[in-house]
């Protein structure tokens, strides 16, 4: 299909408006404004992020500490509630089976008119008890008499004789041997068809024997809907006796159950609706812990309850041994929601903070950047004539001043360019020509350093003189560097061999080389070369007077120094060291290593009575004995750049137990190379590898 000429007009014109848009699009959000504003959005954002999660935290500290404030109050009101019921109940109860008259009546059965005058009495009591009922139960003849709120029982008060056969009658019998004074119990009574919450008063006689078991009972189902389940949302209340059991539960079955099953180890407990075995200790040792004392008493714990954490709060009645425990849900007494206010409070706030800040930004930055930002374009194009006003004496106005004084100073250099670029050529090859005739001086005196250096170190033919098989690797980091070895002939076959690391590197490390090698050259004339230690402790004050008056205020040198001495005849050798060690390797391929003292040579931190140790070596043919410097140990390379390190250095070794030493040298040197792939040599390095299976015959003499 081919369009009129005037719609593709049309489609071309819109396609190139919508690329416009989107390149002013990209341009608006890679300008200073557009990017600050994407800044501003995403911290409010992250500030408001974070906020909220904070005030999350907060809130529900708040919320777990009024939860538990909260679970202690509501403990303290039930138990006051219960008391409340309770204990009116319990002290007529008590008063009942305080009367002389009942109690004369229960030493006296028979008697027509005590009967008539006690059962009066009862009734009198029926009308007090809140449940308008009484039990009264006599031990010698085992009858029980009770009556209920409809006066059904009338006339007719004995109910039945209490039979130790019965197990629904075990709580009598249980009651009369156990208890002393009063028990309460929630019990079933088939015969009545009554559950209640059962007052058990003793009936004392004048000797103190029990004569029987008086009281009334609270109906447990008026108990537990104005005790137990008048709890607010997310609060629940459990009753519990000293032994944990259950005595009240907002699911009435369970107090059901428990009101139905005479065996007490089969009765639900509060700790049975406890989660975690290890809330469930904690809990029973509180409800314990609170019983011991017999006095008014709280405690709390968290618990878990139906796998979600609740807060838990115990008060404890010793008046009837029982304990409340009031079980609340924090997130359900204190909801979020109440702190939603402030939540709000606080995003405005942060809101109208950051727009504010955004908008003095603007006004005092942004304008004004944008501006010069123009004013700099005029400027590329060549327009050097303009000058922006400076409005403000601040950073910005700084600028702008700066930006006139630089057009003009631009102006200026292009109406004269040649003129001064001529002349600038003209002095920098002058300073060109200057500079490589003192680079020319420098490296002469860096070469006739490096000459020095290599006339002190010990000479290839005074080792092959020494040894059948050695090895050298010195591979300074410059052209001359901080390491040095040196070898002195001690007898017919006997020698000292010294492996130094001095501080620094290039020219300033070769000159601490110079200083140290004549130090140690004096030392051993002076001491001789049969006790390594003493020499590095003579070293040691040597260089510290030495370097002592030449110090600065940051300025600290010294050494590291290894020292093998190989007694004439060969039949013992002895190693010190400075911080350098010995690495002994053995003919099966095992590597020894002797660690050097801890201290370093002419170092501040090194004492000048410093002590060093000599160290026996062993010597067994086919042992090959190797000092070097931490710079062979230092260099870093590999795929991670890690160091080569003791491990690595040793399996290389062990790689070329079986190679003569000559060749030890370039095989290292070629590891080094490969290892380091390309990377920059950190530290000075040298590494002097010997065997002692035969020794030639020098003169004394030092290399």
């Amino acid at each position: 299909m081919v369009l009129p000429p005037q719609r593709r007009a049309r489609g071309q014109r819109a396609a190139a408006d919508a690329q416009a848009g989107a390149a002013v699009s990209a341009a608006r959000f890679s300008s200073l404004r557009g990017r600050f504003l994407l800044l501003v959005v995403g911290v409010f954002l992250g500030v408001g992020a974070l906020s909220v999660a904070g005030f999350l935290r907060v809130a529900d500290g708040i919320i777990e500490s009024l939860g538990a404030g909260y679970a202690k109050q509501y403990a303290s009101q039930s138990r006051g509630r219960i008391l409340a019921r309770i204990q009116r109940e319990l002290v007529l109860a008590q008063k009942l089976v305080a009367s002389p008259l009942l109690r004369q009546w229960a030493a006296d059965e028979e008697n027509p008119e005590l009967r008539r005058l006690a059962l009066a009495e009862l009734d009198s009591y029926r009308e007090l008890f809140a449940d308008h009922s009484y039990f009264f139960a006599i031990d010698r003849s085992r009858n029980y008499y009770f009556n209920n709120a409809e006066n059904e029982f009338a006339g007719r008060e004995l109910r039945y004789r209490l039979d130790p056969a019965d197990p629904t009658l075990a709580w009598y019998f249980a009651t009369i041997e156990k208890v002393d004074r009063f028990d309460l119990h929630v019990d079933n009574n088939p015969q009545l068809g009554v559950t209640k919450i059962w007052i058990n008063a003793i009936v004392h006689g004048e000797d103190g024997a029990k004569l029987g078991v008086g009281g009334s009972g609270l109906d447990l189902s008026a108990f537990l809907r104005e005790i137990v389940r008048s709890a607010d949302p997310g609060v629940e209340v459990w009753l519990s006796d000293e032994g944990g059991t259950l005595q009240g539960h907002p699911d009435g079955a369970l107090i059901e159950s428990n009101a139905t099953t005479r065996d007490e180890r089969l009765r639900k407990t509060v700790y049975d609706l406890v989660s975690d075995p290890a809330e469930r200790d904690r809990l029973r040792a509180a409800l314990d812990a609170l019983a011991r004392t017999g006095q008014p008493g709280d405690a709390q714990l968290a618990l878990t309850v139906e796998g979600r954490r609740r807060l838990a709060a115990i008060s404890y009645l010793p008046e009837i041994r029982w304990a409340t425990i009031v079980v609340v849900d924090p997130a359900e007494v204190v909801r979020l929601e109440t702190f939603r206010p402030i939540l709000i409070v606080l995003g405005v706030a942060l809101l109208a903070t950051i727009l504010i800040v955004s908008w003095l930004l603007n006004r005092l930055v942004l304008a004004r950047l944008a501006r010069l930002t123009r004013h700099t374009r005029e400027v590329a194009s060549g327009n050097y004539a303009t000058a922006l006003a400076v409005d403000r004496p601040d950073e910005i106005g700084q600028l702008t001043a700066s930006f006139n004084e630089m057009t003009a100073t631009i102006g200026d250099y292009t109406h004269n360019l040649e003129d001064k670029v001529a002349a600038r050529t003209d002095a920098l090859q002058r300073a060109n020509t200057l500079l490589e005739a003192s680079n020319r001086k420098i490296m002469d005196s860096i070469e006739y350093a490096r000459l020095i250096q290599a006339a002190l170190l010990a000479k290839p033919a005074e080792f092959a003189r020494l040894f059948d098989d050695g090895a050298v690797l010195w591979q300074p980091r410059d052209v001359v560097g901080g390491d040095f070895y040196a070898l002195y002939a001690d007898g017919e076959d006997g020698c000292l061999l010294a492996v130094g690391d001095c501080t620094g590197h290039g020219v300033p490390g070769a000159c601490m080389t110079m200083a140290a090698k004549a130090l140690l050259d004096r030392a051993v004339a002076e001491r001789g070369m049969h006790d390594p230690a003493a020499i590095l402790s003579d070293l040691n004050r040597g260089l510290r007077a030495l370097l002592e008056s030449g110090r600065g205020a940051g300025g600290d040198n010294g050494l590291d120094l290894a020292l093998l001495h190989v007694a004439p005849g060969r039949r013992r050798a002895t190693f010190a060291g400075a911080k350098l060690g010995l690495w002994i390797g053995e003919a099966d391929g095992t590597l020894l290593a002797l660690k050097g003292d801890r201290h370093s040579i002419g170092y501040r931190r090194t004492p000048a009575d410093a002590a060093f140790t000599n160290q026996p070596v062993a010597l067994r043919p086919g042992q090959r004995h190797y000092l070097f410097t931490d710079g062979i140990l230092d260099q870093n390379g590999g795929e991670r750049g890690f160091a080569v390190g003791r491990a690595r250095l040793a399996e290389w070794l062990r790689d070329a137990q079986h190679q003569p030493l000559a060749a030890l040298a370039a095989t290292l040197a070629q590891r080094l190379a490969d290892y380091r792939d390309g990377l920059a040599q950190r530290d000075d390095i040298t590494l002097v590898a010997v065997s002692l299976d035969r020794i030639s015959h020098p003169s004394r003499s030092s290399a």
